[in-house]
């Protein structure tokens, strides 16, 4: 069942932060599981394989913004964002949230203020999902795709580098056996579906020492012929919302957000990651 827990969480006091936080919010998650359960944390640092989760950035209001980055204001609460596809990992989670209420960020605690839940299971996704003719994406983080046997990665959201590796997390994570096959959806991509309008930047943004570009901004979508594999597109949309896309999902990359119908104008998500 994918589940997302957003977090509201009040620094004990004024906390310099990087530009990006889509490490650190990985390493809060990773040591908050490892502190419950280490073998089940140690797992999801197994490299080359998928991950069933994923988070947000932090999200927060600053006091100062310098060239490397923010001074948080404890006076607001900053969230965070931790999503689990499969029902044990949400299990620990909110487990390792029950037992305690206050985690170290950096050098400084943070007291959680709340806790929203928000899940819904494979079968009523499913059950959700309609055949669909157009959409938009909204790419709030840094997103980029992986090419093979490149050093290089591609920094447009064309669909398939988007929706077939979203169907084989499904299949992996849904323990439902497979839903379709991604090579036939692949190749239904091809020749049905195609980014009708789009408006990104790309930007550069700092993990620690490493380095990494990404785009955000929104691409719209416009789907073909209707019919099953276009209820597919749909429920993948729907997923990315709990899986993010691309290249380091499990670090902040790719949070998207679903509008199923691309009319009108652009209404821009709400600010980018970081500092508000």
């Amino acid at each position: 069942m994918p589940t997302e827990f957003r977090l509201k969480l009040l620094a004990e006091r004024e906390v310099p932060l990087p530009r990006f936080t889509g490490y650190i919010s990985r390493g809060l998650l990773l040591n908050m599981m490892s502190r419950a359960k280490p073998d089940e944390a140690s797992r999801l640092h197994e490299p080359n394989e998928p991950k069933p989760y994923s988070v947000t950035p932090l999200f927060f209001k600053s006091k100062l913004k310098a060239e490397s980055g923010y001074l948080l204001d404890p006076a607001y609460p900053c969230e965070v964002a931790f999503r689990f596809l499969e029902d044990g990992l949400a299990k620990l989670a909110l487990d390792c949230l029950s037992e305690r209420d206050r985690f170290l960020v950096i050098d400084a605690f943070f007291q959680v203020e709340s806790i929203e839940v928000r899940h819904e299971s494979y079968e009523d996704l499913e059950a959700e999902a309609k055949p669909i003719e157009a959409f938009r994406l909204y790419f709030r983080t840094p997103t980029y795709f992986k090419e093979l046997g490149s050093p290089f990665h591609s920094l447009f959201p064309e669909p398939q580098r988007i929706f077939p590796g979203l169907l084989k997390l499904w299949n992996r994570s849904s323990g439902r056996g497979g839903l379709k096959d991604p090579s036939e959806y692949r190749a239904w991509i091809s020749k049905s579906l195609g980014v009708s309008g789009h408006e990104l930047s790309t930007r550069q943004v700092l993990m620690g020492k490493k380095k990494a570009l990404g785009f955000t901004g929104w691409a719209s979508y416009e789907a073909l012929g209707g019919g099953e594999w276009a209820k597919l597109t749909w429920l993948m949309a729907k997923f990315a919302e709990y899986s993010n896309v691309g290249g380091n999902r499990t670090g902040g990359f790719g949070v998207v957000r679903f509008e199923p119908k691309a009319e009108g104008a652009a209404r821009p998500p709400r600010g980018p990651e970081g500092a508000a």
